[in-house]
């Protein structure tokens, strides 16, 4: 595992964030999500990424931070405020910051995070009270560093700039789709991918910014973690679920796995690992965000960092032609 210092957090952040999805950490799960979360702090993961509208995973997180005495050590990456997906009632307001950072400190068992972000985004609403009251939040001591999930980067901007002129705090971290798979479909609204040379505009400015980027389904949702491959001859529905299938397959993804799988034999290794070895390689502050939970598959994350890829070889995986 690899560890990276941001300013104003006084703890290291392990460079792989551990997920804990809503479908693993319910209560009736919790021994299970327990076994793994002991498995990835063995493994060296020491930032948990987790949300108010992820069921029982904040409380469950909380619960095993709190049994295992672990809090003083581990990073929490949460999250709150998630308009326009689909199910969620939730508004972007003030008000709703406020009151659902309160139920997440409380669910977490801890008196601050250190990072916050917003999941979504409402763009018909100002960003003047938002940036305002996640600065209200900071000097409270609630929350050490906070920024935005899905949002697009002209409102990133703009809530930046209003920060700046006010002399207030600005968004300092993002958490988008991002993957060596282009992001295809948005099934569930709201989703923002800087996947895809339709997005290098966005990864240019946050490279400028050398802004912490907390990339979710970096690896596809599992459409890039070995669970279906090219060359088996099954069936994709076979092997994933209903959900990346939507979001990512597609002959171009499909020509990135196949690759994928081939450099994986030559260096042997295994594919998620290739896959995390690209994005770990892009010229971005990046944090990927994986959710094991077999040991087999928290090791296998883990061993990312010992695969070393070249340039012409991330170039290859991407389009062999432009190589």
């Amino acid at each position: 595992m690899k560890y990276r210092k941001l300013d104003g957090i006084d703890k290291e952040l392990s460079v792989l964030v551990y997920g804990t999805p809503w479908t693993a950490c319910s209560k009736q799960y919790r021994d299970r999500a327990f076994e793994s979360y002991d498995l990835a702090w063995k493994a060296g993961f020491r930032t948990f990424d987790t949300a108010h509208s992820y069921g029982d995973g904040e409380e469950t997180l909380g619960a095993w931070l709190q049994s295992r005495g672990l809090r003083e050590e581990a990073v929490i990456l949460d999250k709150g405020c998630n308009p326009g997906q689909r199910g969620s009632t939730d508004t972007l307001s003030a008000e709703t910051i406020r009151k659902q950072l309160e139920q997440s400190l409380e669910r977490l068992q801890t008196d601050s995070v250190e990072f916050y972000l917003l999941h979504r985004d409402d763009p018909d609403v100002a960003v003047d009270e938002i940036i305002e009251e996640l600065n209200e939040e900071q000097k409270k001591g609630r929350i050490l560093r906070f920024g935005v999930s899905n949002w697009s980067l002209q409102r990133i901007q703009a809530a930046n700039a209003y920060a700046e002129k006010h002399q207030l705090s600005g968004f300092t971290g993002f958490s988008p789709a991002y993957s060596l798979a282009v992001y295809l479909r948005d099934p569930w609204g709201g989703s923002i991918s800087i996947s895809g040379e339709e997005n290098a505009y966005f990864r240019k400015w946050l490279k400028k910014k050398d802004m912490p980027v907390f990339c979710y389904s970096s690896l596809g949702r599992g459409y890039l973690s070995g669970k279906f491959r090219t060359d088996s001859g099954l069936a994709i529905e076979d092997c994933l679920k209903q959900g990346p299938i939507l979001e990512y397959d597609a002959p171009e993804n499909r020509a990135r796995l196949a690759r994928a799988e081939q450099l994986a034999r030559e260096k042997g290794c295994s594919v998620s690992q290739i896959c995390l070895a690209w994005l770990l390689h892009q010229p971005l502050q990046i944090f990927p965000l994986v959710a094991p939970s077999s040991e087999e598959h928290i090791r296998d994350n883990a061993g990312a960092f010992e695969i070393e890829l070249s340039d012409e070889e991330c170039g290859w995986l991407l389009n062999p032609e432009q190589a």
